[in-house]
């Protein structure tokens, strides 16, 4: 019986770090892995056209993921330091409450829910857990906190 409870013990360790360790950092690096590593190669022309625009991002859901959006990460498409960089002069958040497993471009339906699992894996209130509207005010919370800092 002692060799089960600690088989069962160890299992359960396994599974908590796995599950809220492991597992968003591996989603969120499958997901948002990033196209071109650095160094870019620009022409001066093309650096100076850049710096003479009005740069407009209309997509982001990097409040999703557990990163500091403050600080330049290795994971996603964007963060603070890398929209100064790009000279990024209008961002808009994407509150993401709800996508459906095997998303697809023809047909999604509303009965299933991907990111159920990732607010709990990455402890979300648990008021967020199966509320759309609570992790919608959660992810301004956090947009919030980051505009506060």
């Amino acid at each position: 019986m002692k060799k089960v409870l600690i088989s069962a013990a160890v299992l359960l360790v396994a599974f908590i770090f796995v599950f809220f360790i492991f597992l968003p950092y591996f989603i969120d690096s499958k997901f948002n892995y990033g196209y071109a590593k650095p160094p870019y190669k620009v022409s001066p022309e093309a650096a100076a056209l850049h710096k003479t625009l009005f740069i407009a991002d209309m997509h982001n859901d990097s409040l999703l993921w557990g990163r500091n959006f403050l600080k330049k990460n290795s994971r996603g498409y964007i963060d603070l330091p890398r929209m100064q960089e790009g000279n990024i002069a209008l961002q808009n958040f994407m509150a993401v409450t709800k996508t459906p497993r095997g998303m697809n471009f023809d047909k999604n339906d509303d009965k299933t829910d991907n990111i159920t699992a990732l607010a709990i894996a990455e402890r979300w209130p648990v008021s967020s857990w199966f509320s759309l509207k609570e992790r919608a005010l959660y992810l301004a919370k956090k947009l919030h906190g980051f505009a506060e800092r």
